[in-house]
């Protein structure tokens, strides 16, 4: 029986135009061999299964060619190639740092670079996991890494970047792999299945896209594995099935039952999930990702992002209409805060189901003031023609409506405001007020609060809010550090110079008064930004510490003032204390 190689081995690339997602590595290192201006020391950074090993492979196989095809890439005829394909090469040393971490193991690597490479021109170390390495064996290998021979090359990889000492990251030529894009992965997984005549569906290699997290190589392990359990043929079923993933038709499912406010079907179709052994914790981030995919769905220049296939696309815009973007946003919110205390529930299954009531009742408290504003206008200009005008009493105390008048002013809203989609109740808006008028004038004053806000930035506004803000402070520094500052107004933007770095903070620290500034204007895209300008203070003191001086200072001080101090000390044999 032969000996199956995984796909990950079988089909990694050999040339730098085949790997997938990194074209500006490739064009980098291919454009360097070309024009013969290679470092000695690279490090390759990225998460894990973009092709860090792999660029480090193929660029150690170029470097020792004996027949370069295009100047950049391998013939894989000569005997190196060939020597490298086995794994028999003695130019090309890889080192494990996550099990060859210690001060050994890089001594033992810098004795091999001082011997030249038999056969070749250049002696390759590809040191993989390298933030493994202790920092000893770091600094056993700095030397080493600045000042090589001229025939070495070392090639180091990580993961974890910001574990790798600066003078290390200072001596490398640094090339920072990114995540795979969904749209690459399912390319390279088409290309392997029809070579490998394994049939599928669009949609199940989506799935195995979205679960690999932009690893290529996470990807082409769930696709063998798909591939080993079902018969060589890749469906959409049998890919969730295996990988245990929540089918969305339970998402959309229960979207629907939000926006028909069906508790009932909301705990019928959770508890299908629940039996099914999905966790509750599953169902809700499952279901935030459905919400987010809704929210870009609202808006056609937002449709690229959904990270779906065609056809679920085309589902997730037909049910986003339904839905109203305040909605989206506020089941967002929802979700956010139960997955922020999931792990504190003592009831896990009871904290995910007061979660989804609350997305199937929160369209009852998402009521605008302008629907209410609306309604009650109308209410009022048809009761004005046959209600009499009530008089007021001597002690100025109004006389209330009567509770007929209260709850037919209630269902006339109720009537206005629902929606033939989504059904929304209205509570009493008559409560707290003693008439439709009351309520009108309230919110009539709102409005004309914001009529009154200027729409282009004013210095004197700016100015009276910043002294008012100075006056109401209770800290004397935090006054001194805000009497000093320079604006500059643009369009939608306001620059604020301050003379120094601690001003600086000061200013970006007090949000309070940057708010203020943004509510006394009616400009929706206002910019603030308070700046270091120190040419504008040329006046400005800078704090400067004063020197500590040392018991020596102090006596020659105290004897440069006075020369008996000098008599005193011998007289009495005293010695000045040294710090």
């Amino acid at each position: 029986m032969s000996q199956f190689v995984v796909s990950a081995r079988k089909y990694r690339p050999q040339k730098f135009e085949e790997v997938v997602g990194q074209d500006h590595v490739a064009s980098t290192l291919k454009n360097a061999l070309v024009n013969n201006q290679l470092a000695h020391a690279f490090l390759f950074c990225g998460p894990r299964g973009v092709g860090k090993t792999t660029c480090a492979r193929i660029l150690a196989k170029v470097l020792n060619c004996e027949n370069l095809q295009n100047q950049s890439d391998p013939c894989n005829e000569c005997s190196s190639c060939k020597s490298f394909n086995d794994n028999a090469s003695f130019n090309i040393i890889e080192l494990d740092a996550a099990s060859n971490n210690s001060v050994e193991h890089i001594r033992n690597l810098i004795e091999q670079v001082r011997f030249q490479p038999q056969h070749g021109t250049h002696k390759v170390f590809i040191i993989d996991e390298v933030h493994m390495l202790s920092s000893q064996a770091f600094n056993a290998f700095l030397k080493t890494l600045e000042e090589p021979p001229p025939y070495a090359v070392f090639i180091l990889a990580t993961t974890e970047k910001h574990k790798i000492l600066p003078t290390i990251l200072s001596r490398c030529q640094i090339f920072d792999f990114k995540r795979i894009q969904n749209a690459e992965i399912i390319t390279q997984l088409k290309t392997i299945a029809e070579k490998e005549d394994v049939a599928y569906d669009e949609e199940a290699l989506n799935i195995i896209a979205q679960k690999s997290d932009g690893a290529m190589r996470d990807a082409l392990s769930i696709f063998d594995k798909v591939v080993s359990s079902t018969d060589r043929n890749v469906k959409y079923q049998e890919v969730i099935d295996n990988l245990n993933i929540l089918d969305f038709d339970y998402f959309f499912n229960l979207t629907n039952a939000f926006a028909q406010e069906n508790v009932s079907e909301v705990m019928i179709t959770f508890d299908e999930i629940l039996k099914k052994g999905f966790d509750p914790e599953l169902c809700l981030l499952g279901l935030a990702e459905h919400f987010r995919e809704l929210l870009l769905a609202k808006n056609v220049a937002t449709h690229h992002l959904i990270t779906a296939s065609a056809a679920l696309k085309e589902r997730y815009i037909n049910q986003a209409q339904i839905l109203s973007q305040s909605y989206l946003l506020s089941g967002l919110g929802i979700l956010s805060q139960a997955d922020i205390h999931f792990q504190k529930a003592k009831n896990k299954r009871l904290h995910a189901e007061i979660s989804l009531s609350k997305l199937a009742l929160v369209n009852r408290e998402i009521i605008g003031s302008s629907q209410i504003k609306e309604s009650v206008q109308k209410k009022t200009l048809a009761e004005s023609t046959h209600v009499t005008k009530e008089t007021i009493p001597s002690n100025n105390i109004p006389l209330t409506k009567p509770k007929q008048e209260e709850s037919s002013l209630t269902s006339t809203v109720q009537r206005k405001t629902e929606s033939p989609i989504i059904k929304k109740t209205i509570p009493k808006i008559s409560i707290g007020f003693s008439s439709e008028e009351d309520l009108l004038h309230v919110i009539e004053k709102e409005e004309d609060k914001k009529k009154q806000k200027p729409k282009a930035l004013d210095l004197d506004i700016i100015n009276q809010i910043w002294d008012t803000y100075i006056e109401e402070a209770n800290s004397p520094s935090l006054k001194a550090s805000l009497k000093v500052k320079d604006f500059e107004l643009l369009v939608s933007k306001l620059i604020i110079n301050l003379p120094s770095p601690s001003v600086l903070n000061t200013v970006v620290q007090e949000e309070g008064l940057l708010n203020r500034i943004r509510n006394a204007f009616d400009i929706s895209d206002l910019e603030i930004t308070p700046l270091l300008n120190n040419e504008k203070f040329p006046d400005h003191k800078k704090f400067t510490p004063k020197k500590k001086m040392s018991n020596r200072e102090k006596y020659e001080m105290m004897y440069q003032a006075n020369p008996l101090l000098k008599s005193l000390k011998n007289k009495f044999e005293l010695k000045v204390d040294s710090d």
